[in-house]
């Protein structure tokens, strides 16, 4: 009797703890990514589908999926999908976004070497055994959604060519990939790479809602993670997909917008960027006055801001960083810092 493969979803779940207020999420991803490695082991042929990873700026999905596929040791990549033109149009065509990944898979091969320019990379005598891992590696093509916002110059009209091109892709297709137009390039199998689609999809949120005739509590309701469960296909098609893409991006994966007890959360953890800045400050000899009403402060600010955890850092900077820690830094006195809720920034005070 065949003894069963161990699982690694619960390994990656738990890698990725640092992702706060995402466990749905993760546990989504994990068992996408783990089909992705089975792939790479040999165990499965192929998936079922590319993943469509969707949610606000600065909830972890990127971070996510990125930390999984370092924990399973597959090559990953990121690239914008708004580089990407469709044939025929000045711009980087489509299968290049493939050359990121080759980059990522050479850097395995090397030991995390620098990345290497893409024009010497075609060049490497042993650049078929790192088409063969990328062959099997996550590409996670980024801001996609700002693909749905494409209006051909000429008709006026939505623009979908390059989504046709992308599906091609993801059913699967023989590409030369190639830095320039000078080369024919490397021959490159696309069926056993796992493309993440991702983006924040605004609007989609108001579409479902259209749908399914709710009156429920707008922010309540996009908090729910329950909800994002009820979307279809057909939704995304309302979005701007086209039917037969939505239909291969069967598998959905939606982070939610962050809540303040989530924000505190990431400011206040071991190594998080407050205790980046208390060091700083303690370093220069000046005391750390910063109580919970201080964090509080901060995290209300960011909040204001909806970019998630991205808003921590700025607002950090803002109220924290600059000419207040030079200033603290050069100080000939015993000082203390001071940060209360009527403040805009921080403020050093003598002993």
């Amino acid at each position: 009797m065949a003894v069963a493969t161990t699982s690694k979803a619960l390994d990656l779940y738990l890698a990725t703890d640092a992702v706060v207020g995402q466990e749905k999420g993760r546990k989504q991803m994990a068992v996408a990514l783990e089909g992705q490695w089975r792939v790479a082991q040999g165990l499965d042929t192929r998936q079922p589908g590319a993943v469509l990873l969707g949610g606000r700026s600065g909830t972890g999905k990127t971070m996510t999926a990125r930390m999984m596929c370092a924990e399973l040791g597959l090559p990953y990549a990121e690239t914008d999908a708004t580089r990407y033109a469709e044939v025929a149009y000045k711009g980087l065509q489509l299968p290049q976004m493939f050359i990121p990944l080759l980059q990522a898979a050479a850097r395995m091969k090397d030991g995390d070497a620098p990345v290497e320019r893409s024009d010497s990379l075609f060049k490497r005598p042993d650049i078929d055994e790192i088409v063969a891992m990328a062959q099997t590696g996550v590409i996670l093509l980024d801001e996609f959604d700002k693909w749905m916002l494409r209006v051909n110059h000429v008709t006026g009209l939505r623009d979908t060519a390059i989504q046709g091109e992308l599906l091609k892709l993801i059913e699967g297709s023989h590409e030369f990939v190639t830095a320039t137009d000078d080369e024919v390039g490397v021959p490159f199998d696309t069926s056993h790479v796992l493309i993440i689609c991702a983006g924040a999809f605004v609007g989609l949120y108001h579409i479902v809602r259209r749908r399914l005739q709710e009156d429920a509590d707008p922010k309540a309701q996009e908090m729910d993670e329950n909800f994002w469960d009820r979307i279809v296909p057909e939704d995304f098609e309302r979005f701007g997909l086209l039917p037969e893409l939505a239909g291969r991006l069967s598998r959905h994966i939606f982070t939610r917008p962050l809540q303040t007890h989530h924000m505190r959360e990431i400011v206040t953890r071991e190594g998080g960027i407050l205790a980046y800045y208390r060091k700083r400050y303690e370093d220069a000899g000046v005391r750390w006055d910063l109580g919970d009403s201080a964090t509080i402060h901060i995290v209300a600010e960011a909040m204001k801001r909806e970019t998630g955890a991205r808003a921590l850092e700025f607002v950090a900077d803002r109220m924290l960083g600059g000419e207040l820690l030079f200033d603290a830094s050069v100080a000939e006195r015993p000082l203390r810092l001071v940060l209360e809720p009527n403040m805009h920034k921080a403020e050093l005070r003598p002993l």
